[in-house]
Parts: C-alpha cells; structure tokens; sequence
C-alpha cells in the first residue's frame, strides 16, 4: 500500500472513531438525537479532511509544491534540545 492511500485511510479512520464516539455518548446521553445536525457536519468535515490529505500526498505538481515548501519551512526551525 502506498503512502497516499495509508495517510488518507488513516485521516478517515481517526475521523470516523471521533465521530462514532460523539455519536455514542450523544445517544446515550440524550436518546437517539445523536443523528443531529452535528453529526451531518462533522461528517461533511472529515470528509473534507479526508479529501484533503489525499490530495496533499497526491503527485500534482501544486501538492508537491507544497510539501517541498513545508520541509523548507521544518528544516529552517531551530532544532530543540
């Protein structure tokens, strides 16, 4: 598997645990109202998210673009300790 699909996949699983678990103490809390609009808009979000990281470890000339800017960027912090 390579590294865009592992990220991306990981970035929908870490969202929908955060979701499902919302989701579980909202119905357990308040009965089955855990299927608000909340739940519409986190779930729009995650995917938002999830699009996002897949285009961000893409090959598109923008995305890798990006990335090169943002290793610049950590390779010219100050290391700590």
């Amino acid at each position: 598997m390579n590294l865009r699909t592992k990220k991306t996949l990981s970035v929908l699983l870490q969202g929908a645990v955060v979701l499902a678990l919302c989701t579980l103490y909202s119905v357990f809390r308040n009965g089955w109202h855990g299927f608000g609009p909340g739940f519409y808009v986190f779930a729009a979000l995650n995917l938002a998210v999830t699009g996002y990281a897949w285009w961000w470890y893409g090959d598109s000339p923008k995305a890798v673009d990006a990335r090169a800017k943002a290793e610049l960027k950590r390779a010219a912090r100050p290391q700590a300790g």
